[in-house]
């Protein structure tokens, strides 16, 4: 952790990065607490941690640790506001997991099977609380020839999609698309899905590939089903690899679910990412909780990251992204990235992925470009007409903040060009 913690993190918050990692564990063993009671009692810039920790969606972990290891050595105010985060996430949580069983309740009485992941279920099955994570909206995946009538459910319970469409356009977007977020005035927010892979490899994670890979859980009192753990970690290495991991908690997550269960069947795990063709993303998560958060790996694993000569460079490029200064730039990175390419185990994967990102609609296209759904082929005729208006607009704007900005030091400026050339390489 400490290598590549120097690498990235500047000097100045090497000593708080470290806490935050330790803190960011799932469960904490005799040496974690050892070493978190160690630093906390050295000179820390709590106001820094604490936001690093906000921004990064491990707050309450890093309250939940602080409380196990070192409580007396927090400043009072600090430990009350992480407290007072917490209990506020706790409430927070309770409402949305109570909201999700009655949707899947609903679900059920009308015939629908639906699996939800990540949200409570996640937290439940990592941190064994789902008042320890953070999350936006319920996720839940449907059988695709289920949508229509879930969208259906969904808008009889006070839910609107994101787009306003038709009927025959729904049907075109539900064939050609991966999932709708559906939004109630309350502010609940469903994000329904039909494949989980969103596009992003080879062979879509559907819920007829999965179904004999479904294990249960508790979540408030109730059994719920979900994804197994090697499909949910495979899963969750592509969700991260497409945001390139835009904060901690994503990490942690998958650090905490590999740690939670000691007999894993790494096999299975590989051949499921051989077959989405997205084995590089799967070793560079596994490089990334390895270096970050000491997580246990088999001799075989460590030996198939160390073959593959992309990876140690593909990680540190994320840890720099990672703990940079979050407040110039924006959390995620574009998906024209060159990081996005590298990931990739193949060229005809590289090229199937541009074509995807030049031609492939998505929501906002859909919605900026409205036609009948006999027509929505024509969406990947406007697409690049919007992408390229989009991107030359996006990257003026960036050159003029940069021009603006030529009186900052000459590291800051360093730092600028090298991150407009990243985005829009």
């Amino acid at each position: 952790m400490d290598r590549i913690v120097n690498q990235t993190v500047a000097p100045e918050h090497v000593r708080e990065m470290n806490l935050l990692l330790l803190c960011a564990r799932g469960s904490l063993d005799g040496d974690a607490i050892e070493r978190i009671q160690s630093i906390s009692k050295e000179d820390i810039d709590w106001k820094y941690l604490v936001e690093t920790a906000i921004a990064h969606n491990v707050h309450c972990l890093l309250y939940k640790s602080l409380e196990t290891a070192s409580p007396e050595t927090v400043k009072k105010p600090v430990f009350q506001e992480l407290r007072s985060r917490f209990q506020d996430n706790e409430i927070r949580n309770l409402f949305f997991a109570g909201k999700l069983l009655a949707l899947l309740k609903l679900f059920r009485e009308h015939g629908i099977r639906a699996i939800p992941f990540k949200g409570p279920v996640l937290a439940e099955m990592v941190y064994g609380d789902f008042a320890l994570r953070e999350f936006g909206d319920l996720d839940v995946q449907v059988d695709r020839r289920d949508v229509l009538r879930t969208l259906d459910l969904l808008a009889g319970q006070g839910f609107r999609p994101e787009i306003d469409l038709d009927r025959e356009q729904f049907s075109a977007y539900v064939a050609k698309k991966n999932g709708m977020l559906m939004t109630r005035t309350t502010g609940l927010m469903v994000d329904l899905h039909w494949e989980m892979s969103g596009n992003y490899t080879f062979d879509p994670l559907v819920l007829d590939e999965i179904e004999n890979d479904l294990v249960w859980t508790t979540l408030a009192g109730h059994r719920v089903q979900h994804p197994g753990r090697e499909s949910l970690l495979v899963y969750l290495c592509l969700h991260g690899t497409r945001n390139c991991w835009k904060d901690i908690e994503s990490l942690s997550s998958i650090a905490s679910l590999i740690e939670s269960r000691d007999q894993w069947n790494w096999v299975r795990a590989l051949d499921l990412a051989d077959r989405m063709r997205c084995r590089r993303m799967l070793l560079l998560t596994l490089t990334l909780v390895h270096d970050l958060f000491e997580t246990r790996l088999p001799k075989n694993v460590l030996s198939l990251i160390q073959k593959d000569s992309a990876i140690p460079d593909l990680a540190l490029q994320v840890c720099r992204l990672l703990f940079e200064d979050r407040e110039p730039w924006p959390k995620h990175v574009s998906k024209f990235s060159l990081f996005h390419f590298r990931v990739r185990d193949r060229w005809s994967e590289k090229i199937r992925y541009g074509k995807h990102l030049v031609f492939g609609a998505t929501a906002r296209d859909w919605l900026c470009f409205p036609v009948p759904g006999k027509l929505s082929f024509l969406h990947g005729l406007a697409r690049p007409v919007r992408l390229v208006t989009v991107l030359f607009l996006s990257l003026t704007r960036n050159l003029v903040r940069f021009a603006h900005n030529r009186d900052c030091s000459p590291q800051k400026r360093r730092g600028r060009r090298e991150k407009i050339c990243f985005l829009f390489w």
